[in-house]
Parts: structure tokens; sequence; C-alpha cells
């Protein structure tokens, strides 16, 4: 098929990002024409050059809403199909369809459907003829927001088993002592969270820091992984908290570091909490630690959880604000290395059955399946 994917920051940073790239690979994997527009909002050097064809700078809201009426006069009679990558969006896959009768899927995600839409908005996203939701959390709780949902499919944010994969645990810690100057890691207990600090937070770096705290093991070590506008706030709450020194900041690590961050851990953190406008779908920052053989604890209110198969458990979940629990399970890991070492061995079958890049191909086509037949009598 002739498809046009147009997107935000196609080429920036961020899990939306990360999702489109990972979509487009899938359609050139598949044989399809794909055409790729980024609507550039982030400003700096891209993550990932290259993948777009075009780009819009988003100057501002009216030259980007002007610049994108054009693409899709543009678009008339040329695509077989248009996906966009955000429900924002969906303004322009509706004028497609209305111009010229393509139609158009949207990508949507837990933050941004699962709260109140302007009237037009919905009337657009109502228009889809395919919604593609990145867990079955949000596609179980869109009916209780959404007056009428068009059909809809899951499509798992895959992860690269082969950048991340299990590494031994002393070699990991080899390397990241030289990278950071930390020669103190033997025989600590390492807690992970790869995650950016954002505002409001709501990737549990805090109710880690408050577990950490309750443990007071000085044997723990926990490596705070990201950037963002609350990361001084967060400095001072492990401050406060007494364990400053038990808490470290990297910062934006660099790719090619993640595995070796993940495989350096014993275990991941990330408890989101959910609600409207909230929560995770299934994160990266815990998937990736699977791939890596790194068990997790992750939060019960959101897709996290999705991430946990109940017959080859690779994580716990734990309700998000309960600090006793994620300390409890943050010592009943600690205490038992051979868990520890099951749940990682758990969590790279997990992500090879569910989340591997290879089964996010397989379930891309799967779900543009419908529009093939069009497509064909089309030509």
């Amino acid at each position: 098929m002739r498809i046009l994917f147009l997107g935000f920051d196609i080429e920036g940073y961020g899990g939306i990002a990360t999702y489109s790239r990972h979509q487009v690979a899938a359609l050139k994997h598949l044989g399809h024409a794909v055409d790729v527009v980024s609507i550039d909002k982030q400003s700096g050097a891209p993550l990932a050059p290259g993948i777009a064809d075009r780009k819009v700078p988003f100057e501002s809201r009216l030259r980007a809403v002007a610049s994108l009426v054009r693409e899709a006069m543009a678009a008339r009679g040329r695509y077989d199909l248009v996906m966009l990558n955000h429900v924002y969006l969906a303004g322009l896959g509706w004028l497609v369809k209305k111009i010229s009768g393509t139609p158009f899927t949207v990508n949507v995600y837990n933050i941004d459907i699962l709260a109140k839409l302007p009237a037009l908005r919905e009337a657009a996203f109502a228009a889809a003829d395919l919604v593609i939701a990145d867990c079955q959390y949000t596609i179980d709780w869109m009916p209780k927001y959404r007056s009428f949902v068009p059909p809809t499919g899951l499509l798992y944010d895959p992860v690269d088993v082969k950048f991340f994969r299990p590494v031994a645990k002393a070699q990991a810690r080899a390397e990241i002592a030289k990278a950071y100057g930390w020669n103190d890691l033997a025989d600590r207990f390492l807690v992970t969270t790869v995650a950016a600090m954002l505002l409001p937070p709501n990737k549990g770096q805090r109710q880690t820091i408050d577990a950490i705290a309750r443990l007071a093991d000085p044997r723990i070590l926990y490596v705070i992984v990201g950037s963002g506008p609350d990361r001084e706030a967060m400095e001072a709450y492990a401050k406060a908290a007494g364990i400053a020194a038990q808490v470290r900041f990297t910062g934006r690590a660099p790719q090619e570091q993640l595995p070796l961050l993940y495989a350096a851990a014993d275990v991941a953190t990330l408890v989101a909490r959910g609600g409207p406008g909230w929560g995770e779908a299934v994160p990266l920052g815990l998937i990736e630690a699977a791939a890596c053989s790194t068990a997790f604890v992750c939060g019960n209110e959101d897709g996290s959880p999705e991430a946990i198969l109940a017959d080859d458990p690779c994580g716990f979940a734990i309700a998000p604000l309960d600090v006793d629990a994620l300390a409890a399970t943050l010592a009943k890991l600690r205490d038992d290395p051979s868990l520890c070492a099951r749940m990682g061995e758990a969590g790279v079958r997990t992500v090879d059955k569910a989340f591997a890049f290879d089964r996010y191909v397989e379930q891309q086509e799967r779900l543009l399946a419908r529009f093939v037949p069009r497509a064909k009598s089309a030509a």
C-alpha cells in the first residue's frame, strides 16, 4: 500500500516518537511505500535523523494547522491509507477522508485518549477507520470516555532484542563503573528507574526513594536515569529522605549505555498512578529491563501489569502509592537473589513472546489487512 504516515516529532525523543519509528520500520519491512511527515515541536538535534521524508516546523498553532491543511490537500488520491501518530491529528485524517475517501488510522495512548476531547477532535476521532492502542488497558477504558469508539486494535510497543539483551551483571557493572566513575558497585543491591523526570511526576521515583529510606540498608543503591524539569526537586527529595548518598542521577544516558544500566541492576522500578489522563501503557523502561534479564516492580493501576505473564512472572505489580508494599517487594528481591534471577529469565521469555519487534511486525500486518483489498482494487 501507499501510506502517508504523519506525526509529531518522529525523529525526536519520547515514547510516542519511538513508537512511531517502530511503526514506520514495520511498515517498510512489510513492503509498503511509506511517506513520512514529521511535525517538529521539539528543539535541538534529532535523536534519529533521516526517518522523515518531510518536516513541518511547529512555529505556532495557526501556522501548523495551515501546513497540515496543505498536506491534506496534497494527499488527495495519492495514498491508500493515512496513519496518524496522535489523536490531536485526527482532524487531518478526517479532512483527507472527506476529500478523497482515503481511510485513516489513529494511534492512541492513555494520557491523551482517556480524557475529554474538544468537540471537533472528538468527531474526527469517531471518523477513524481504525484506532491503534498500545495496551489493552487503553482499549478497555476508552468506552468510559468516548461516546463512540471506532474499530480498535492492540499493538504493543516493541523492544529491539538484539540491542536490549542480557549482559553478565559483573560485566555490566564494570562498564557502568568505568562510564560514571562509580567504584563501589560490588555487593550492592542496585535499583534502577529509566524514565523522563516530567511534571507532574508519575514515574514512581519518589516512592522508590521512600521505600529505600524505610529499608535503612546502606547496601541498596538507587540509580535514576533520565532528565527533565523535576530533577532538581527530586535530588532535594532524596536529600530530605536522608539517603542522598544512596541515590545517583545519570542524566539522559547515551542510548548505547541503556542495556548496561538495565543489566547492572538487580531490579527496575516504574510505579505510575492510573486515572484520567494519567498512567502508562506497558512502560518501555520495564520491558527493556526485562529484555536485559532484570526483574521489575510496576504499578497496578494502568497497562503496566500487561508486561507480566501470569504463568511466567517477570515482576511484581503493586498499588503505586503503597510505599510499604514497594519496600517489602524490594526487600523480598534483595533477600532472594535466585528469585531475581528467575524473574530475569522469565522477562527474556516474555519479551520474546509478546514484545519483540518480530511480534510487532506480525500484529501490524494483521491490523492493516482490512485495508489491503481496497488498495488492490484502487491499483
